[in-house]
């Protein structure tokens, strides 16, 4: 058992031992790491077009014809929205911060406790 305190590392050996331990877990990860920690690469892309090349998928998975209609062509009617919708208005509920919806016949009794 040791009994004499750990000296305190300085920046550079905790930077060093957390650059072995970095190294360590990218090799678990099956890269190619130099001793510096920079990854070393097996092979270039030699493309000349300035992209990766990829598969056309268009033919496995082809989209879908697009229309230019939208829904059924028939125009709902809301007029008995409008009609309905004069019958009621809006006032603060109870003298504070949110508002209600009140019937119009109940509109001298909105806000009280009745």
């Amino acid at each position: 058992m040791n009994l004499m305190p750990k000296r305190n590392l300085n920046k550079q050996e905790l930077y060093l031992i957390a650059l072995k331990k970095h190294i360590k877990w990218m090799r678990s990860l099956g890269l190619n790491v130099g001793d510096d920690g920079h990854i070393i690469k097996s092979s270039y892309n030699t493309n000349d077009d300035g992209y990766y090349p990829t598969t056309d998928l268009s033919d496995i998975h082809p989209q879908p014809k697009l229309s230019n209609v939208i829904g059924n062509g028939i125009k709902t009617d809301n007029s008995w929205k409008i009609e309905e919708s004069k019958n009621f208005t809006i006032v603060p509920a109870y003298n504070k911060g949110p508002y209600m919806v009140v019937n119009k016949k109940d509109l001298k009794t909105a806000g009280r406790k009745v």
